[in-house]
Parts: C-alpha cells; structure tokens; sequence
C-alpha cells in the first residue's frame, strides 16, 4: 500500500483532498468547533490504557466498532472524527459543569475580605480605598475575581495587557466589561460614564496590574477619592516589589491594610480544592500537595484533577485514586515519569 508523507494512506489522502468541501459543510453544521485527530488520538489510547473496552466505546460515541477500530488504525474519515469529537467534548463540558471553576479557600476568603473593605466608606466624603493582591501564579487570584464579578453587577474586572494598560485602554475595558449597560452617550466621558453606571460602593478589578504603570495606577485615584468606587490590583510577585520599592504613599494610605502577597498556595487551600472536587485518601492528598505546593499549584492540580477525571469517566470509575491522578497530571503537563522514585 502507498503511504502519504503525513501517514494516511494515499487513496484516503486523495479523497479527503476532493471532500473539502464536505468537511466544510459538516464542520459548519456542528455547533462545537472539531478536536484535532492527534488530541482524538491521545484521548481513544488514554482509554484503551485505562482497561475501556473497545466496544463500549463505540456503543458511547455512537460509531461502529469496525469503524472506531479502523480510525485508530488511520483510516480517518470526517464524518468519524466528528462524531469522536463530539463525544470527547460532550464529556468534557459535563465535567467542567460539575466541577466548575471556583471553590472558596481560605485564600479566596481573605481575597473577598480585602474586597469588601476596600467598598466600605470611608470618612465623611464616602471615599472608597483600595485593595491590593500579589503573588505567585495559580493561587486563586484570578478566578476569585472573576467570581466576585458573576456575583455583584457593580463588580467590573479587567485584565491588563498590551492594549489594556493606558487610562484609556483600561477604561475602555471597564466599559466592554460594562456593555449590558449600553456605551457611553456621544461627547460623554469614559470616566463619567462609569462613575454614572456604577454606584457609590462597587468596585473595579484590574488583574496583571504589573503591567500598569505607577503613574496610571495614580491616575485611577480619582474614582475611589472623587467616584465613591473602591479599585483592586491583582499582580504577581514582580509587580508587588515594583510598587513596595516605589513607596507611593498617597497609594499606600488608602489601601487602608487591604495589601495581600501570597507566595504560594497553602496547604488549607490544597485541601480545600480537594473537597470541592470529591478527592481524599492519604497518598493521594500527599501526591495533590506534591503537585499544589508550587507557583501554579492551585491551577497545575486542577488541571490534573480535570484530566484524571477524564479517565475515571470513560471507565465508570467514581473515585480518583492515585493512579488517576498521576495519569492526570501527567496528561496536564505537571507531572511525568522522572517524577517517580
């Protein structure tokens, strides 16, 4: 048989040339966009590795079992890889339902406290102050913002990058973030629209604040001074040494004791995710903090929880032992087998 340069035979190479146009009207059918074959391919042998019979997986994807065998082997029809992509897909967004993607640590708590004391008003002015998170990567930051955003309409976050760092770049993102309330009126002001939507007492979120220079954090004064709304940065452990070595007083002074740095997740926060996502036993909460307690932890373990549970779904397994786990986080990319020993 003749062997395309990519692997799959010539004859099929041919015929998927002539079918594109096929593949474009069955792609655009479907409401989820196709997984790669490769990523197909990896999650059908995680399966088989896992002792998953091949004919219960063709019952559960809906493909024949002579077909499902022959795409494994290479012969990769659209119409097959659609419906396994599907199906992978449909699996994962079941997990992700029901594991979501916020749990509350008792990191997360302190994130909220230092929120809500920034809201609070403060002298006769009703100014607001500000509250301010640093630190490690994967420590909940993030996601608790977000959070606090789904919970609280006079919640905004935004994230800082390349465009979103200027005044009015992030403004514009606090706008964007805003748009179930419409955008502003012609010749009105970024900050006079967002001072008139939001009300005395929210807050506005801005994460990766190390990329926001001083001056505009300065410059952002004005709403919890003139605005009666109280500003969060969350920024990493660089951003915080940039501003302790700053020693910018008039910032300083209206944190009001609300200046969180958080090195690394803490082992209650370990356990708490644990909890959250149904995880115990001994070793494997010995191999979860192994993988939590680092820079990332929080957001590596969950990661390899997501995959783990992958597994246990394909094999009717309700419990995530220590096996799955390590095939997890293998498959997550936070764990491999020089690891081992």
């Amino acid at each position: 048989m003749n062997i395309a340069l990519d692997g799959i035979p010539e004859h099929q190479a041919i015929d998927e040339e002539t079918s594109k146009s096929s593949l474009t009207s069955i792609q655009s059918s479907s409401k989820k966009p196709m997984m790669r074959e490769d990523a197909i391919a990896a999650r059908l042998t995680d399966m088989l590795n896992a002792g998953v019979k091949l004919s219960r997986m063709a019952v559960e994807s809906n493909v024949a079992k002579d077909k499902l065998e022959a795409w494994i082997k290479g012969e990769r029809p659209v119409e097959i890889t659609l419906a396994l992509s599907n199906w992978f897909t449909g699996i994962d967004e079941e997990i992700a339902e029901r594991s979501g993607d916020f749990f509350m640590t008792p990191s997360a708590e302190i994130f909220l406290r230092a929120f809500e004391h920034a809201r609070e008003s403060k002298g006769n002015e009703g100014q607001r102050g500000i509250a301010m998170i640093y630190g490690a990567s994967g420590t909940g930051k993030t996601v608790t913002a977000k959070w606090a955003t789904r919970m609280d309409d006079n919640v905004v976050y935004v994230q800082a990058d390349g465009e979103r760092r200027t005044w009015t770049g992030l403004l514009n993102g606090v706008v964007e973030s805003m748009s179930f309330y419409g955008r502003p009126s012609v010749g009105e002001k970024l900050r006079e629209f967002i001072s008139r939507k939001i009300p005395a007492g929210g807050l506005l979120i801005f994460d990766h604040a190390q990329l926001i220079r001083l001056s505009i954090m300065e410059q952002l004064l004005i709403f919890p001074d003139e605005c009666g709304i109280a500003l969060a940065f969350i920024g990493n452990t660089e951003g915080y040494r940039n501003f302790s070595n700053a020693k910018l007083a008039h910032i300083n002074s209206r944190v009001r004791g609300s200046i969180i740095v958080v090195e690394m997740p803490k082992e209650e926060d370990i356990d708490a995710l644990l909890e959250a996502r149904g995880i115990g036993g001994r070793k494997e909460r010995d191999f979860c903090l192994l993988i939590g307690r680092q820079d990332g932890g929080l957001r590596y373990l969950d990661a390899a929880i997501f995959e783990a549970r992958k597994i246990a779904y394909a094999t009717g397994t309700q419990k995530l032992d220590l096996r799955l786990l390590k095939l997890g986080a293998t498959n997550a990319g936070c764990w491999g087998a020089t690891h081992e020993g």
